[in-house]
């Protein structure tokens, strides 16, 4: 009878809205505006993330720009060809922080 009621263990990501597994990337991706190149998860909240048309390897974002998705766990870049990498935060400017792929 004591083993009926015990507690199911709850899954980690329970409570967040996106879970960041491989097959997810792709769903924030689709969320993301036209414009942007991919997604960048950044300080929990996933962000449209554009080309730099100065620098070949370098994007941008605004942390005032509205999220993809909230209360996302991890910190990488998703582009739209499914190339999921780590970043480094290059710059911070005045609008953006510029953004380069590790």
């Amino acid at each position: 009878m004591e083993d009926v009621d015990r507690y199911e263990e709850e899954p980690e990501n329970e409570g967040n809205d996106v879970d960041t597994g491989n097959e997810n990337y792709a769903s924030l991706v689709d969320k993301a505006p036209e414009w942007s190149v991919g997604v960048i998860l950044y300080n929990g909240n996933a962000y449209p993330l554009a080309k730099s048309k100065y620098r070949k390897s370098e994007y941008y974002f605004s942390p005032s720009w509205r999220p993809v998705a909230k209360n996302v766990s991890g910190e990488v870049v998703v582009l739209r060809d499914g190339k999921v990498s780590k970043y480094r935060i290059s710059r911070h400017g005045d609008k953006y922080l510029q953004v380069v792929l590790v």
